[in-house]
């Protein structure tokens, strides 16, 4: 921290504090009083707006980190938490674009790509999702968190593919009620099987038609 005012430093370590003991609005009037020493401070505003996300006020947090960012804009940090509170507010193009903004000052934070392919698997964009989670395990191949992650952006992208193909495939042949049950019932263990099974039966029905002719 920038400034060395004793009665600042003394909120801020209780905040610090406060949040490891999760008694997060405690914390957060602890740098409130802290801010009132020092308002030009951005690691206040940051670490404000982290007990703020804590806490579930995600609209005030991003606030918070807005405030840090006027003061520091080279702040990775606080740029991919405000993404975070954006993320939980709806806002998930803003979001993503937190979380580059965070990655274009530090390419290898972590926390950074993992919301960022949080957020693109909410949106339903799994290629790009998995190539986040991809990018955190080049940083960290041990992070087991992204592994399962990854896998599971996998799982969605292939059903994604098995529900346009049964849409698809139904305007040639009439697609199997066990197909179509995989599909809506999620049964990612069996999705891959249910694509190679529709595309041969798609593949006879077009042959059939092309001879016929």
């Amino acid at each position: 921290m920038a400034t060395r005012d004793e009665g600042t430093m003394r909120w801020y370590h209780r905040g610090l504090v406060l949040c490891i003991t999760r008694n997060f609005n405690e914390a957060i009037a602890c740098y409130d009083r802290a801010l009132e020493r020092s308002p030009d401070e951005p690691l206040l505003w940051r670490r404000k707006g982290f007990a703020l996300i804590k806490a579930g006020h995600y609209g005030d947090a991003a606030a918070c980190f807005d405030r840090a960012l006027d003061l520091d804009p080279a702040d990775a940090m606080a740029w991919q938490r405000k993404g975070y509170a954006l993320a939980h507010l709806g806002e998930h193009e803003d979001a993503i674009a937190c979380f580059d903004r965070a990655l274009s000052l530090d390419p290898e934070h972590i926390l950074a790509w993992q919301c960022r392919g949080w957020v693109l698997g909410i949106m339903c964009r799994y290629d790009e999702a998995v190539d986040c989670y991809e990018a955190v395990l080049a940083i960290d191949p041990d992070r087991g968190s992204a592994t399962w992650y990854r896998d599971r952006m996998w799982e969605r992208q292939n059903l994604a593919a098995l529900e346009a193909e049964v849409a698809e495939a139904g305007r040639i042949i009439d697609v199997p009620a066990c197909i179509r049950e995989i599909a809506r019932e999620r049964d990612y263990g069996n999705v891959g099987l249910a694509r190679v099974v529709l595309r041969e039966l798609t593949g006879r029905a077009e042959c059939s038609v092309v001879q016929r002719r």
